[in-house]
């Protein structure tokens, strides 16, 4: 028996208090170290919903004349300085359909900024300590104990900086993390219309998790898949019904030129930027002045998406080689990875879901292997190592080429194991059929 396993199994109240325990310690100093800490994707929000209540929708997409990454447009400069902020402070680019500037817009009469984005953060602090127990009861893993789970999956959020990204700026996107784990827990549950309902409330506020329905469209559940497609047809039928058809199309071309660029940061791990720096490199080109921004060569996005078109065929091939048991959080986990590597742009807080999921090792490969990459993508993802990361080079974003080796290798491994027990062992293992 592991050590591990001896003392969680000898101590069971260790084991019923570590989440509620862990749980308070996360949130407790997060809302210490976070509370009133200005985030630009949430003033992006408000300021959508700002402009709406005031009877200015047309301002929702404008970019200012460096497009995106740069200064804010004039036609917004008004606004920003109506709700507390000056334009230079940092503002994001409204990025999301347009139902959620009407939804929000209520809220900009009631609440200040401020006390929206603290709002906000006390919500989004109870979702990420919802989401380790919902990852639990997707992942559902072998040799684990709930202990450990929660040990692990706290770990992540307090010490990955691709968590403590999506935690310091207060995104959005850790709502749309904790809707999927919550259609695909209610999945597990079998209530697969409320799964499918949930998901796309998920995808109507962040486009990514359209991907994730391919999971139950190789599950063959028609209830999960028709729930999904009546909810979000819903859903876009309300939003061009209050918006309009071209808020939808600028909204839809704005997401297109976001597609068509490579954006320069640190914390962007897309494979692209790792490729067109590591070509520049190569042939002596100088990084050191290139703009925030940059048109995507036509290799590069032909590489870009060959790439993506090989992952979501392996993973699509990977299916019927898996149990119904083990599916689903493999699938996840490879669909997530996918989807934050190969997306327009791949944030580094996209990877807070693969790392919540990273347990579902455990149902591929040994005990001792799985643990062996836990560790290893914690230490190389952690914030200390990020930051090291960071001062390397100005030349090559280390940040970005450490997270799409770490991220790249774990779905290529993910995929490779799952065909090679089926292909060449002779007992094929549990988990594979």
């Amino acid at each position: 028996m592991p050590f591990s396993h001896k003392i969680t199994s000898g101590f069971p109240i260790m084991q019923r208090l570590a989440y509620p325990v862990c749980a308070l310690m996360f949130s407790g100093l997060c809302l210490a170290l976070f509370f009133n800490t200005p985030s630009p994707d949430l003033s992006a929000l408000y300021l959508a919903g700002y402009a709406v209540a005031n009877g200015l929708p047309d301002t929702l997409y404008a970019l200012g004349p460096e497009g995106l990454g740069g200064a804010p447009a004039a036609e917004q400069h008004a606004l920003i300085a109506e709700i507390g902020l000056r334009t230079t402070d940092p503002v994001a680019p409204f990025v999301y359909p347009p139902l959620w500037a009407w939804l929000v817009a209520p809220f900009t009469e009631l609440l200040t900024l401020k006390a929206f984005q603290n709002g906000v953060l006390v919500l989004h602090v109870a979702m990420l300590s919802v989401s380790v127990g919902l990852a639990w009861k997707v992942v559902r893993p072998p040799h684990m104990t709930l202990a450990q789970f929660v040990c692990v999956g706290f770990a992540f959020l307090a010490v990955s900086a691709p968590a403590i990204d999506a935690i310091a700026q207060n995104t959005p996107q850790i709502a749309t993390l904790f809707l999927v784990l919550l259609a695909f827990e209610r999945y597990r549950a079998s209530s697969f219309a409320m799964a499918g309902m949930i998901l796309a409330v998920a995808a109507a506020f962040k486009l990514s998790p359209l991907f994730l329905v391919l999971i139950f469209i190789l599950e063959r559940n028609a209830r999960a898949t028709g729930a999904f497609a009546l909810t979000g047809a819903a859903l876009a039928a309300m939003s061009v019904a209050l918006a309009g058809w071209p808020l939808h199309a600028r909204f839809l071309g704005l997401l297109a030129d976001i597609d068509a660029v490579i954006l320069f940061d640190k914390s962007n791990y897309a494979p692209e930027v790792v490729l067109y720096q590591l070509k520049a490199l190569l042939t002596g080109s100088t990084l050191s002045q290139q703009p925030p921004s940059l048109p995507e060569p036509f290799w590069l996005s032909t590489v870009m998406a060959a790439l993506m078109l090989a992952a979501l065929a392996a993973l699509i091939l990977m299916r019927p080689r898996l149990v119904p048991g083990t599916a689903v959080p493999v699938l996840l986990l490879g669909f997530g990875l996918a989807t934050a590597l190969f997306g327009p742009v791949s944030w580094a807080l996209y990877f807070t879901l693969p790392l919540l999921l990273l347990p579902t090792l455990f149902h591929i490969m040994s005990r001792k292997a799985a643990w062996r990459w836990i560790i290893a993508i914690g230490a190389l993802q952690s914030l200390p190592l990020t930051q090291l990361y960071a001062q390397i080079s100005d030349s090559l974003y280390v940040t970005s080429l450490m997270g799409v080796l770490c991220y790249m290798g774990l779905l290529v491994v993910l995929v490779g194991l799952v065909f090679r027990a089926v292909r060449f062992q002779p007992d094929v293992p549990l988990p594979f059929r």
